[in-house]
């Protein structure tokens, strides 16, 4: 989805305006200026820089004038050897977030094309990104997606593909908590919602966003032949699931007392996929016995809902499993008694995204452990270490079934500094760790738990204090590489008596 800078920058605007008189209570969430180097908050919205939240990429300065805040910086990453670059935020496991991030090339590296590239989401692979349409046409892109954490953090990365050529960048990324019963129906434990339209029918002009919308969502404004109308009496936002601002259902298309309204919405063709569908009704005319029309709704032939009694309450119905694809056309029939005809006022339709594996949270923690643990850690350590399987941790090798367990360590002369922390015990389907050629220091943690353990090559580091006993435990274990460390005392009895195995640990240890 896109926006033009123009239109950014007069919502910027009404948005300072409108939250200078007064602003309802904006969604708790965090609102990521990328690039920028200080808070700046905007009548109710405090934007805030991404340190903290990436140690990845560089920054850079827009020079388009005029532009918003949010779109004056980027954050761009420029290293081509990182699978993936990730911001990590905060969450509470298990509530429901708005996710968007926000694109706008503005030149920043001297070319005259933006990059094309991925968005990933815990794991799993959401779209491309592909910004060069609106950036000729002047105007920034947004990509929006509905996700439930299942942890206390959610990893948002940006990755590489086949189609890149420069260097990947964001200029916002924005993460708002939804109520609770917003877009009920989806099993947000397999599933997330990427938006493809959210629209207000028969209203022309900008977006609306806050301070109409509490969670921040843009509505955009959707005209086409059929009559537009204005309503005479507010709704209820919170009696309605998704909770669609006032502002979103103040007028409405519809069309004569006994005739189909037919709209074809959204306005692009859909991919052949599976759709979230809420369409928003309410009569439009002033509260009255008499102010109710029923009618049949039904999207490409298909019954969607059937006798819609909708009154000047309003009323909310949804779809959250639709196979959709091609040019949709929403078709409205009266009943024959309906005093007046169809109407509708809104819509949001969503492409389910399939969650793919995670990897097993016991291994995610360790290895968070172990990326912390690391003073230069490869700048792609964030996120989840294995998946998307292309874009795993740099020397991180993972098993290939849906089991998502860390087998491999491989960073061999990789010039890391730092300890190795106990929890690397926790990695019980480990079978080679190689990380010789290093600066790694401090004790050798306890392994005992390594039962599928068959290669340390620990060599040509600064280990110190004795060889952990553990190391004469493991069954599996056919190679121990330790010399040139700092090790001292005796070789453990268990590790003297091991037969079968490679054990190298001189030269360079004091060892008795």
């Amino acid at each position: 989805m896109s926006l033009s800078v123009l239109l950014l920058l007069l919502w910027w605007r009404l948005l300072i305006a409108t939250s200078l008189r007064a602003a309802p209570p904006l969604a708790g969430g965090y609102f990521i200026n990328c690039g920028a180097s200080q808070e700046e908050t905007i009548g109710s919205v405090q934007w805030i820089p991404d340190q903290g939240f990436t140690n990845a990429g560089n920054v850079s300065a827009i020079a388009t004038p005029g532009l918003v805040p949010f779109l004056s910086t980027v954050r761009y990453f420029p290293d081509a050897s990182a699978r993936k670059y990730c911001f990590v935020i905060p969450v509470t496991k298990g509530a429901k977030y708005l996710i968007r991030s926000t694109y706008y090339y503005g030149g920043f590296d001297g070319g005259q094309k933006p990059p094309v590239f991925d968005q990933i989401i815990d794991g799993t692979k959401w779209c491309t990104v592909n910004t060069a349409a609106n950036y000729d046409s002047g105007m920034s892109a947004y990509y929006e997606i509905v996700v439930a954490a299942q942890g206390r953090t959610v990893s948002f990365c940006l990755a590489r593909n086949e189609q890149t050529t420069g260097s990947p960048f964001i200029s916002a990324l924005e993460l708002v908590n939804l109520g609770d019963s917003m877009y009920n129906g989806t099993d947000f434990g397999k599933y997330a919602l990427s938006t493809v339209a959210r629209n207000r029918f028969g209203q022309d002009g900008d977006i609306i966003s806050y301070p109409e919308d509490a969670y921040s969502r843009y509505w955009e404004a959707f005209t086409d032949s059929n009559p537009m109308v204005e309503c005479h009496s507010n709704i209820t936002s919170s009696e309605f699931w998704n909770h669609p601002p006032e502002a979103a259902l103040q007028q409405a298309l519809t069309t004569s007392r006994g005739k189909q309204l037919v709209v074809q919405w959204p306005s692009v063709a859909l991919p052949a996929a599976v759709y979230y569908v809420a369409l928003y009704f309410q009569d439009n005319r002033t509260p009255s016995p008499y102010s109710w029309r029923v009618f049949d709704v039904t999207l490409n032939g298909h019954d969607f809902f059937r006798s819609l009694n909708v009154s000047t309450d309003g009323v909310m119905v949804f779809g959250a499993q639709w196979s959709l694809s091609g040019k949709v056309e929403i078709v409205m029939s009266p009943s024959n008694d309906s005093p007046v005809g169809p109407v509708i006022n809104a819509g949001e339709i969503f492409q389910v995204v399939p969650f793919g594996d995670r990897t097993l949270t016991r291994e995610v923690i360790a290895m968070e452990e172990l990326a912390r643990s690391l003073k230069n850690p490869p700048p792609d350590w964030t996120g989840d270490p294995c998946l998307p399987r292309e874009h795993s941790w740099t020397g991180v090798l993972c098993s290939q079934d849906s089991t998502n367990r860390v087998v491999a360590l491989n960073l061999t002369n990789f010039g890391l500094s730092g300890t190795l922390p106990n929890s690397i015990d926790n990695l019980t389907a480990l079978a080679n760790i190689w990380l010789s050629g290093n600066k790694l220091y401090g004790p050798i943690p306890k392994l005992s738990s390594l039962k599928n353990l068959v290669s340390l090559h620990l060599q040509d580091n600064e280990f110190s204090g004795p060889i952990p006993s553990s190391l004469g435990e493991l069954p599996s274990i056919k190679e121990i590489y330790l010399q040139n460390n700092q090790l001292t005392g005796p070789v453990p009895d268990d590790l003297k008596k091991k037969t079968g195995v490679d054990i190298k640990i001189q030269p360079g240890n004091q060892i008795q």
